[in-house]
């Protein structure tokens, strides 16, 4: 299944790739034209996308639970190597041939007790030391709609209408001024509040910082609209469907400065209806709040990834020795 995402800038949105002198660029991509030349493109990385779609997965997946478990009188408890992994994809560790000598008991006792259990890391992929569990989630370069892109939308298959299209690249792209200013005196009236304030304003900073710091970011500016698209790569349940479905709906931030005012956007689905969005919605949630399966969930929430391997670890150190 594939689901379209029509994005819509309600603040300026940028996504830095390199800076220049004090300018950061935005991350562009070269796109041959209908004229069959090559045109600049600002994009959102189908990966950065995934980033926050990912992060944003890991805290409704977490929040569902812990609702449920305080319905339950269930105690909630998570492991620091489970939570890296639901936010970050797991690290994955040891030599190049391991992979290779996992033993598929192993494998299957991961997939079992673990990843199917925790759906972000069954959705978005996982890895633990010694394997890499596939994702099973595609998620599509985000291109703005504009003259030039048009027809490359089309062929995409996420623009299905002759919009009207309002701009030209070069009018979406904007530079703002970003500053950074010295609150060495604002620190030291704190004097008054505080007992005392240890060490001097030259021990913290070099002699000749600038009083303030001036930067310019290029942005895509508002009211912009991005086409993008999520779907399975490997089918997918349709409670994983349910737990993408109601991420996508609580995500509203994209790109870098998010912190200092930039990046909101309305994110409309394409593709699929209200009531199949509430279908899977409701999937989702009584997988979530089902008694048996919460209690599998809890299970592998306290669980560290890399017990799965303490066994055969201690194996291989005993060959070597």
């Amino acid at each position: 299944m594939r689901v379209v995402l029509e994005m819509k800038a309600l603040e300026p949105i940028s996504v830095g790739y390199e800076s220049i002198g004090i300018e950061t660029l935005l991350y562009s991509l070269p796109v041959i034209g209908e004229d069959g030349k090559p045109i600049d493109v600002p994009v959102l990385p189908g990966n950065s996308l995934r980033g926050v779609l990912r992060d944003q997965m890991a805290l409704q997946f977490l929040e569902d639970v812990i609702s449920n478990a305080k319905n339950n009188n269930e105690d909630v408890k998570a492991h620091i190597g489970t939570l890296l992994s639901l936010f970050s994809g797991g690290i994955l560790a040891g030599k190049d041939n391991e992979q290779s000598k996992v033993e598929p008991n192993i494998i299957k006792n991961i997939m079992e007790q673990y990843v199917y259990l925790l759906l972000p890391l069954s959705i978005m992929g996982v890895a633990i030391k010694k394997i890499i569990i596939p994702g099973k989630l595609k998620v599509g370069i985000g291109y703005p709609l504009t003259e030039e892109t048009k027809s490359l939308l089309k062929d995409l298959g996420v623009l299905q209408n002759d919009k009207e299209v309002p701009s030209l690249l070069k009018d979406i792209v904007h530079s703002v001024l970003i500053t950074r200013k010295d609150d060495t005196s604002k620190v030291m009236q704190l004097k008054e509040l505080l007992n005392e304030i240890q060490g001097e304003p030259e021990e913290v900073k070099p002699e000749d910082s600038a009083i303030q710091q001036r930067l310019y970011r290029q942005v895509v500016v508002p009211g912009t609209v991005f086409y993008s698209y999520v779907e399975d790569v490997i089918p997918m349940s349709d409670e994983e469907w349910g737990l993408v479905i109601k991420t996508l709906k609580r995500l509203s931030n994209v790109g870098g400065r998010v912190a200092g005012g930039l990046g909101k956007v309305k994110i409309e689905m394409v593709g699929v209806s209200e009531e199949e969005q509430k279908k899977f919605i409701q999937a989702y949630d009584n997988y979530i709040s089902n008694s048996n399966n919460l209690k599998k969930i809890l299970n592998a929430l306290k669980t560290d990834p890399n017990s799965y391997f303490v066994k055969e670890d201690k194996e291989e150190q005993q060959e070597e020795e």
